[in-house]
């Protein structure tokens, strides 16, 4: 499993918890900070078996199983799946499971390329017609992530590469897309999660146009940078989904969607115009 976010900066007093702890998990680092180094440790435990259950990357993991080899997945892999199908039919196909064969029409998982009209309408055929494989890369961290908390009693942080799961209540900043380790943002986040979708990371460019590692799978098209949309939601998992879909949507497609379902969303431009959604918590745009 890889994936990229844009990095967050998250702001916790060194004293805050008794240990920290980070692992190289899902093709990134999980740092975790919480009271309890056991119950650490049983979480990046937790997220290694998520990965071993989910990451396409690997041959012997049971998705890659099911993919191939279209064998009955697991009572915990079916009900996810089942999930993140939901989640294509609530963003109107936005967010896509199945993009798979878009990703490797594009080649976005190497240097990138551009496709020829046929290869893309052979891509669309299969996510239409069902049978092309799952893609856990805009689900996969946030389901980890919620299966990790629960092994961590009392207050928690957790940062998977980027997108936040906390329990309590934390001051965490959010990037600015133009420079990634510059903060743009700042707000409170409580017993939620903030995920982010930045065209800032994983562009490639050909015959002149750069693209995004981001693919509308509506039209097949990898999208051009535009800014970053992060999202709050009450688990990891919404929130990684959505913050994919909304970069798909686009600003004002976006916002409308979400001032329409209550979604807490900020869509910072390539400019650093910031625009939030009705329900988004209050922030501070740093100086």
């Amino acid at each position: 499993m890889r994936t990229a976010t844009t990095v967050l900066a998250l702001i916790v007093a060194a004293n805050a918890f008794a240990a920290t702890r980070a692992r190289y998990l899902m093709g990134t680092v999980c740092e975790v900070s919480a009271g309890d180094e056991r119950q650490i440790e049983s979480a990046f435990d937790e997220a290694a078996r998520v990965e071993s259950m989910l990451s396409t990357w690997r041959a012997d993991s049971e998705l890659s199983h099911v993919n191939s080899q279209h064998t009955t997945p697991s009572p915990e892999l079916a009900s996810l799946l089942r999930e993140v199908d939901g989640w294509r039919d609530a963003t109107g196909g936005t967010f896509e499971p199945r993009v798979r064969p878009l990703i490797d029409a594009w080649k976005t998982r190497s240097d990138g390329a551009l496709p020829d009209g046929a290869s893309i309408e052979r891509a669309l055929a299969a996510i239409h017609s069902g049978s092309a494989p799952v893609e856990e890369g805009g689900f996969g961290k946030g389901y980890a992530l919620d299966r990790m908390l629960p092994l961590i009693s009392g207050e928690a942080v957790l940062n998977f590469g980027g997108q936040l799961l906390v329990r309590g209540t934390h001051q965490v900043t959010i990037a600015d897309p133009r420079e990634r380790d510059m903060p743009f943002a700042r707000l409170t986040l409580s017993d939620a999660s903030l995920s982010t979708s930045s065209g800032s990371e994983k562009v490639f460019t050909v015959n002149g146009r750069t693209f995004t590692h981001i693919i509308d799978p509506r039209t097949g098209d990898a999208l051009p940078p535009r800014g970053s949309v992060s999202v709050v939601a009450s688990t990891a998992l919404a929130a990684d989904v959505l913050s994919t879909a909304l970069y798909v949507m686009g600003v004002d497609d976006g916002l409308r969607w979400c001032n329409a379902h209550d979604v807490a969303a900020l869509f910072i431009s390539r400019d650093g115009v910031a625009r939030a959604s009705r329900t988004f918590p209050k922030f501070k745009v740093k100086d």
